[in-house]
């Protein structure tokens, strides 16, 4: 379950940073004339500032991406959720038992939870469960005064968990990682059958109501969840009014065997079938996901307007919500949240229609915008957890091989690439990760010291692919570099047990059958089989998306560069749209993929903002989870070493030591969150499983922007980072006068 269910998110996980970041700008909803008036209605002089006042006390956020009145639950059982609407959720959600800090760490909420308690339970199997047990403080209300118990903390886990959630459109899974999880989703009331071969139960039996202010929650073992080095974060739940989650007529009740739904919950509508079961609650809790007024809230903010034919959302400050996870409460009464449109934000921003423009990238952009501060504006920036990149698919062709690889990324100039895409706002990284982490900050001499930064040189490239093998020409003879036709680039002699070795059988018929794609020149490059052994070109087959800059740099400095053809190398670009691409990286014959392997290079961006940081299952040598990783890694090193999750845990020392120092990606991924129970062994697989990504470079960080926020400089404490948004800061803010 557990190994089946993290490669499911991690697939929706990549395809939604995949969406976001096909090119460096944010996608943009329909655009929108607007009119150099404020949204107040109040008339504004075009270029004047600071029209903030400490009297109003209001601010006006905006954002790119359109409103949907999806504040409640984001992006509910789908892949991704709006930007927009997840700030809002951010101004109206609080009180959850552990919240992010400014540096994306987890951590307990003492204005919510008054005590806690881990427990590892033996359960004399082999396996061990986790439990945490919360008392949280009275004298926490909701918006509307009423009391926020542990029924409230209870109620999402318990109703999200069901086959009415399900039904609603929901995945039903939200308390996977607990004790009795599957028992308790096969349950539909007295009576009705989910799954005859599967157990039922009533009660949840991981989750206990010890109080009506204090639970325990205990994570299963068994089912593959603990142990797991942030399991901790399993204790990471939030209070929401009963009202919203559960409809009326419906209590939380625990009679010892666990906590239990009671008072009509699976009650069937009138068209509900034995094959096809619907529910009263599930239309409930479709609609009141988007009602804004009825229930109440326990965040910093009261929605108090939402206008969908504007896409304005209007809040007013919380008088009941006794601070986050530092005691901060807000200081801004009101919150107004716009839509803004690009071409014209800047002029929105001068005249007071907006008082923040967040997370602005590119060099014209970034120009435009620095030109306004200290003109009664200031800046906030922060380097992207994330980067642009050339993705490769490592199980076939010329890019299975880490050589070619690491001299492509010889080959492209990447701090030209970067300066120039980027205008001069953005850097270079070498690895998969982000500089504002807590691993790179404490990991980052080390790094810098052992990692290789693939400096830009023809005579590297050269010299690697060299000493690699990619010495033959067409013929089976040795390479001349500067001869024509289907000899202008060197090729590799392998058998097919090498080949076979090297990846799977897909991966095997894909690399004999190998030949480039949009052959306008007329040669057509192909494996060639001579003497029993395969000759396999140096010839790349890229798969790009239309109007995408990054392409075309690419294409400039890379694919049709003087020293790639100098190296002996060939790309053959093929441009499509995004859907496209994503068939076929995924090789998902619903986006389009005919079912032939045939491009080993993507370029596309990704996104390192999860304060989890864990590719468990990415680099799988198992055929059921392999075509999950994007990358498509077979290490050999896994190969001679590979992880066991049912063998006695390894020390980092100790698996080196057993290894002869050579760690696999599987393995050093699966021991980082399954083997370290503490930071300090954490960092150690943290740090090789970094280096080893840096030797065999299945990704090619072509560039990693900052952001800019450009902000009225009335706004005072104003401050984010990859991890800490423009709502996580407002709460920090108060408007000087």
């Amino acid at each position: 379950m557990k190994k089946r269910l993290s490669l499911v998110l991690a697939l929706l996980m990549v395809l939604s940073s995949a969406a976001m970041f096909s090119c460096d700008k944010e996608t943009v909803g329909e655009e929108t004339t607007g009119t150099e008036t404020s949204q107040t209605g109040e008339e504004t002089t075009g270029g004047e500032s600071n029209t903030l006042s400490a009297e109003e006390n209001r601010i006006i956020l905006g954002n790119t991406t359109e409103l949907t009145g999806d504040f409640r639950f984001p992006g509910y059982g789908g892949s991704s959720a709006g930007a927009a609407d997840q700030d809002i959720n951010a101004l109206i959600v609080g009180y959850s038992t552990m919240e992010t800090n400014q540096a994306g760490e987890y951590v307990w909420n003492e204005t919510a939870v008054k005590s806690h308690t881990e427990e590892v339970i033996d359960n004399g199997d082999g396996t061990q469960n986790y439990k945490v047990t919360i008392e949280i403080n009275e004298g926490l209300t909701f918006s509307d005064g009423t009391p926020v118990t542990a029924d409230n903390y209870l109620a999402e886990v318990l109703a999200f968990s069901t086959i009415v959630a399900q039904n609603a459109g929901g995945t039903g899974m939200t308390g996977q990682a607990f004790v009795g999880y599957e028992e308790y989703f096969n349950y539909a009331g007295e009576g009705v059958v989910i799954d005859a071969e599967a157990p039922a139960a009533k009660e949840f039996a991981g989750i206990r109501k010890l109080s009506d202010y204090s639970f325990s929650l205990e994570v299963s073992g068994a089912a593959g969840y603990y142990p797991y080095f942030y399991a901790y974060t399993y204790a990471a739940v939030t209070p929401y009014d009963l009202g919203l989650i559960l409809g009326d007529g419906i209590t939380i009740k625990d009679d010892g065997e666990g906590c239990y739904l009671d008072g009509g919950w699976y009650e069937q509508t009138a068209d509900s079938t034995a094959e096809a079961l619907a529910f009263v609650k599930s239309a409930h809790m479709m609609e009141a996901r988007y009602d804004t007024n009825k229930y109440p809230v326990a965040g910093p903010y009261v929605i108090t307007e939402w206008d969908e034919g504007t896409k304005q959302a209007t809040l007013k400050k919380n008088e009941k919500f006794a601070g986050n996870f530092e005691g901060q409460k807000p200081s801004i009464e009101t919150v107004v949240y716009v839509k803004i449109v690009p071409e014209t934000q800047l002029d929105q921003l001068k005249s007071g229609a907006v008082d923040v423009l967040s997370s602005i990238t590119g060099g014209d952009e970034t120009k435009a915008a620095l030109q306004v501060v200290g003109q009664g504006f200031a800046e906030n920036h922060y380097q992207r957890a994330g980067y642009g990149k050339i993705q490769f698919d490592c199980d076939f062709g010329p890019t299975m091989f880490a050589e070619v690889r690491q001299a492509l990324s010889t080959l492209l100039d990447r701090a030209t690439f970067a300066t120039t895409f980027t205008g001069g706002y953005g850097k270079v990284v070498n690895g998969p990760y982000s500089e504002d982490s807590w691993m790179f900050i404490d990991a980052e001499e080390t790094l810098e010291d052992t990692l290789n930064m693939y400096e830009y040189s023809l005579a590297n490239a050269k010299q690697i692919l060299d000493a690699a093998g990619w010495v033959y020409n067409s013929k089976g003879e040795a390479y001349a570099e500067g001869a024509d036709g289907v000899d202008k680039v060197r090729y590799k002699k392998v058998t097919k047990e090498e080949l076979e070795a090297l990846t799977t059988a897909d991966g095997v018929a894909a690399t004999i059958a190998y030949e480039s794609t949009n052959n306008t020149d007329n040669i057509v490059y192909k494996t060639v089989e001579i003497d029993g052994a395969y000759y396999i070109p140096c010839v790349i087959n890229w798969f790009s998306t239309d109007n995408n800059p990054v392409s075309d740099l690419l294409a400039t400095m890379l694919a049709n560069g003087a020293d790639t053809a100098a190296a002996g190398i060939v790309i053959r670009q093929t441009v499509g749209d995004f859907n496209a691409l994503l068939g076929e990286v995924y090789r998902e014959p619903a986006y389009g993929f005919s079912g032939v392997i045939t491009y080993g290079m993507f370029n596309l961006a990704t996104g390192f903002n999860s304060p989890i940081y864990d590719f468990a299952y990415n680099w799988s040598l198992d055929p059921d989870y392999f075509a999950y990783s994007s990358d498509k890694l077979y290490d050999e090193y896994d190969r001679a070493f590979p992880y066991d999750l049912t063998a006695p845990k390894l020390t980092y020392a100790e698996a080196m030591e057993q290894s002869g120092g050579k760690l696999g990606m599987d393995y050093l991924s699966m021991a980082m969150v399954y083997n370290a129970s503490t930071n300090e062994e954490y960092m150690e697989w943290w740090t090789a499983y970094i280096q080893r990504w840096n030797a065999l470079m299945p990704e090619i960080p072509l560039y990693c922007n900052f952001y800019y926020d450009i902000y009225n400089d009335k706004i005072e404490n104003y401050y984010t980072s990859p991890y800490w948004s423009t709502a996580d800061a407002v709460i920090y803010c108060n408007i000087a006068g």
